[in-house]
């Protein structure tokens, strides 16, 4: 082998990329190695929100579980934003299922968590805004490398490994990702700037990274506030990008505690349960009785046509050097075969992460009218609801969830209808929450106390434009589930309609 094709070269490990790719088509050996590459960092979040090892470790196993049900179902994941980079769709998932919780148990959750989600769960919007759309505008790859290299500040073998990219190249294209967010927020300035000296000066000063500014340059700083402002901006973008980006993607954040947290813990041996059960299980039946066709159908393929013998036979009776000339022809086409196919999975395994991130959907989800009414069934995605009892409407309980993610609204409706029906006891509700499932809900609504199916209407702060609604549900003594929503929408009617 080393003859023909020279010394094998060390193999990269497979980026999450591909890792996520092969996943999907059933390969459960690429989950694990997901799982063991960022179990560490899942945990560590989980003790930010969550009180007490245990319930860490259930959330987490609960987080995993439902990645890989969706990796398997084909689904996306939970937040769509900032798709190349798994570790932030992944802190994202424990903060809504420890918000999950808090439906549930608010004593189960960490106090400066509990306080937060209790105060409305807000992002910090107060921060530096800009960053947050300077950093959308980057390709997926040079986001994944701010985020581990500045925000997670992980090992540039473990960067290397999430992203595709040779080890020995990491620090260097961390730093190109660097400039790259630099001229983003230069670009950003320069789209409000009017003022032809000002727009010089910015572009020069940008140009300029880490260098002091030229006299000129200097002298316009003292003469103007707001270049000034732009300027010690853009010298500290990097202790700016470590300390709120975080918090603009994910809102809940601990920073300093979250990465030590994070490096005391180690990555377990054994296979989660979830991910040992599978491993466990025997081919579906399908496979079975495919494999049971084919050997089925192999002899009858190859009988001879007109005689009851078969090839195989007749391959015996052949002169002994057509034999073997055969078989070594069909050796060396197979060897050929399997180093062509070898490559193609080395070119896949090194493809950089922001290259292929999901499967590409059939077609977008269509939009749906709030003021025309919205049905249950006509979610996105679901996370354990089930069909309810009059057709078209949902079951939930507290820890299920409906997405619906294209749902316009008109600025001129003031009330929300909500028709649904609930258990015939206190403490039961339903929300609808806009854009994510830790923004303030729209509305919250209980069902009638008699059981019946209710059409509720509440007035409600003015939505305009296309968004997200995510519903979540309570219900009381722990029911599995409780709620049935048969659908929501938008009006101008008063509450007494």
């Amino acid at each position: 082998m080393q003859l023909l094709l020279g010394p094998r070269p060390l193999q990269q490990p497979p980026a999450d990329a591909a890792l996520i790719l092969g996943a999907r088509k059933g390969q459960l050996e690429f989950f694990r190695l997901l799982y063991r590459r960022h179990y560490s960092a899942v945990q560590a979040y989980a003790s930010q929100c969550v009180a007490g090892p245990l319930a860490a470790q259930e959330v987490t196993s609960r987080v995993f579980e439902v990645l890989l049900q969706r990796m398997q179902a084909g689904e996306a994941f939970v937040e769509r934003r900032h798709p190349g980079i798994l570790r932030v769709q992944l802190l994202g998932h424990v903060r809504t299922t420890a918000i999950a919780y808090w439906h549930q148990e608010r004593e189960s959750l960490r106090p400066d968590f509990r306080s937060w989600v209790e105060a409305g769960a807000r992002w910090p919007w107060g921060e530096d805004g800009q960053l947050g759309v300077a950093f959308e505008r980057l390709p997926s790859l040079t986001q994944c490398l701010l985020w581990h290299s500045l925000v997670e500040q992980d090992a540039p073998a473990l960067t290397a490994r999430i992203t595709g990219l040779p080890s020995r190249a990491v620090r260097s294209a961390s730093d190109d990702a660097r400039r790259a967010l630099r001229q983003a927020r230069t670009d950003l300035y320069l789209e409000r700037l009017e003022l032809p000296d000002c727009r010089d000066a910015i572009q020069r000063l940008a140009a300029r990274q880490g260098a002091p500014p030229a006299t000129n340059d200097a002298a316009h700083l003292l003469a103007c506030a707001a270049c000034m402002s732009v300027y010690e901006d853009l010298t500290q973008l990097d202790a700016q990008l470590e300390a709120q980006l975080p918090a603009r993607l994910l809102g809940w954040w601990t920073g300093r505690e979250y990465l030590r947290a994070k490096a005391a813990i180690s990555i377990p041996l054994d296979d989660p349960p979830f991910l040992a059960r599978l491993l466990r299980q025997p081919p579906t039946d399908t496979s079975t009785e495919r494999t049971r066709t084919r050997r089925a159908a192999a002899p009858r393929m190859k009988r001879v046509r007109g005689t009851g013998r078969r090839r195989s036979s007749r391959l015996h009776s052949l002169p002994p050097a057509l034999v073997s000339h055969s078989r070594t022809a069909a050796a060396v086409t197979g060897f050929l075969m399997g180093i062509g196919t070898g490559l193609l999975l080395l070119t896949a395994c090194n493809q950089p992460s922001g290259a292929q991130q999901e499967p590409p959907r059939n077609s977008p989800s269509p939009t749906l009218s709030a003021r025309n009414g919205v049905r249950a069934d006509q979610y996105s995605t679901q996370q354990e609801t089930v069909t309810g009892a009059t057709p078209g409407t949902r079951l939930l309980g507290s820890m299920s969830s409906l997405r619906y993610d294209r749902v316009r609204f008109s600025a001129e409706d003031t009330t929300a209808h909500v028709e649904l029906a609930g258990p015939a006891v206190a403490g039961a509700w339903i929300e609808l929450r806009v854009d994510s499932l830790a923004e303030v809900p729209l509305v919250r609504i209980a069902p009638s106390a008699d059981g019946s199916v209710t059409d509720v209407s509440v007035p409600i702060t003015p939505v305009d434009g296309v968004h997200p609604v995510h519903v979540v549900a309570h219900c009381p003594n722990y029911r599995p589930k409780c709620i049935e929503l048969h659908s929501f929408g938008t009006g101008t009617a008063s509450p007494g309609r």
